[in-house]
């Protein structure tokens, strides 16, 4: 099957990459690697960034990267990658009608389903969308709603176009419903981790404190580091170690990295906390190996590949009853899941997991072994190859006059 990745904003991980890397872009790489292995023929279609990139280039895994000379060869900031859309998803429809001709096309996050759709309406192909979470419900927030709102409605557009939409947890696809897509549109497919590179033994990273707790993620608000930063008054001889960067085009650590070392100060234990930014992906599974515990605590979260790293390394997790933590970490076996938003019984289950090693051990154990059975890159593969294979099954041409998703970003 030949099968086009669309990934306008995320280009694949690179062997020993410096870079930090998202959740999406993981996932999109290790997904194409895992269906260039079962023998399909798969290209990842990336906006050129750099003008030292060739056209075209072939990976180790067998995977064939495009690079598409769409607006500047250089790193677009988000608002401005939305006016590359458009222009790119009619450079696919041109290169898919002079060169290679996909069977099905997959588009990684929101912006690329908008790329990918555009070429779809101008000559129809089957046509799939992960969006790797969808936008977070309202509030209060000012911009920050403008912009939850804008991308809803790219993402409800978005969807009523694609003949398929990959969830990535039972939360997704519950609030994919809300928005108006069918279930019969909808398949949840959990992402993978690379058991090879995630696991317990090898090297890790050294400790200045007895017990060492890891946060991974973006430094935004959002993602609860605050509460565990508040709870350190409460866990002596413990460090905390939050690893992530803000999103673009923050510069340095950014305003929220600033906030949590100010609220460290405040409670003096600015000396346990430690801010790294972004590390190399090759390190990740050193630094989870250093650590007692991971903890997620996000307000609104998909599932989290932070989680399926950790438990693959043997690693307990405390999560938050939320999105799809709630069905990665299963309560009392691989870890604890408390009520978001709790900061007494945050730091109560802590300190009751550090304490208790044979409990911590029992958890790892439990982990390692439901990141090897149920959360295998080939697995995810085989599932998205069903699919795509009903997509083709069933595909029909759209009609005219639906809501495009671009009519919806305009």
């Amino acid at each position: 099957m030949r099968i086009a990745v669309v990934s306008v904003d995320q280009r694949p991980l690179r062997a020993g990459s410096r870079d930090w890397i998202t959740g999406s872009a993981v996932h999109m790489t290790e997904l194409s690697a895992a269906l260039a292995r079962l023998g399909h023929d798969v290209r990842v279609y990336t906006r050129r960034s750099s003008p030292s990139q060739p056209e075209q280039a072939t990976d180790a895994d067998g995977i064939t990267l495009v690079n598409a000379p769409i607006g500047p060869a250089r790193t677009a900031h988000p608002g401005e990658q939305l006016c590359h859309l458009n222009p790119f998803g009619q450079w696919l429809d041109r290169s898919w009608r002079d060169d290679w001709a996909p069977d099905v096309v997959h588009a990684h996050t929101w912006p690329s389903a908008v790329a990918a759709l555009v070429a779809k309406k101008m000559t129809s192909r089957p046509t799939v969308v992960t969006f790797h979470g969808v936008a977070e419900p309202l509030g209060d927030h000012g911009q920050g709603d403008r912009v939850a709102a804008f991308r809803r409605r790219v993402e409800q557009a978005a969807a009523g176009e694609a003949d398929a939409v990959l969830a990535l947890s039972h939360s997704d696809a519950h609030h994919m419903r809300r928005l108006g897509i069918p279930r019969t549109k909808v398949s949840v497919i959990p992402p993978g981790v690379d058991t090879a590179q995630f696991q317990p033994s090898g090297p890790a990273w050294n400790r200045r404190r007895p017990h060492r707790i890891l946060a991974v993620g973006q430094l935004i608000p959002s993602n609860g580091f605050a509460d565990t930063v508040a709870a350190l008054p409460g866990l002596p001889d413990t460090e905390l170690v939050i690893i992530g960067r803000p999103p673009p085009p923050s510069r340095g650590l950014g305003p929220h990295a600033a906030a949590l070392r100010a609220s460290a100060v405040n409670t003096g234990t600015h000396d346990r906390l430690r801010l790294t930014g972004a590390v190399p992906y090759r390190d990740m599974p050193g630094w989870y190996r250093s650590a007692d515990l991971l903890v997620c605590t996000p307000s609104h979260a998909s599932l989290n590949r932070a989680a399926l790293e950790a438990m693959a390394c043997g690693v307990p997790v405390m999560a938050a009853a939320t999105g799809g933590l709630s069905e990665a970490v299963t309560d009392g076996t691989v870890g604890r899941l408390i009520p978001p938003g709790s900061p007494a019984q945050l730091v109560a289950t802590i300190h009751a997991l550090l304490t208790d090693p044979e409990l911590r051990g029992a958890y790892g154990l439990a982990g390692i072994e439901r990141a090897r059975l149920e959360y295998s890159w080939h697995q995810a593969a085989q599932r998205t190859l069903d699919t795509y294979r009903r997509t083709l099954g069933h595909h029909v041409a759209a009609p005219r006059g639906r809501q495009t998703a671009t009519a919806a970003a305009a």
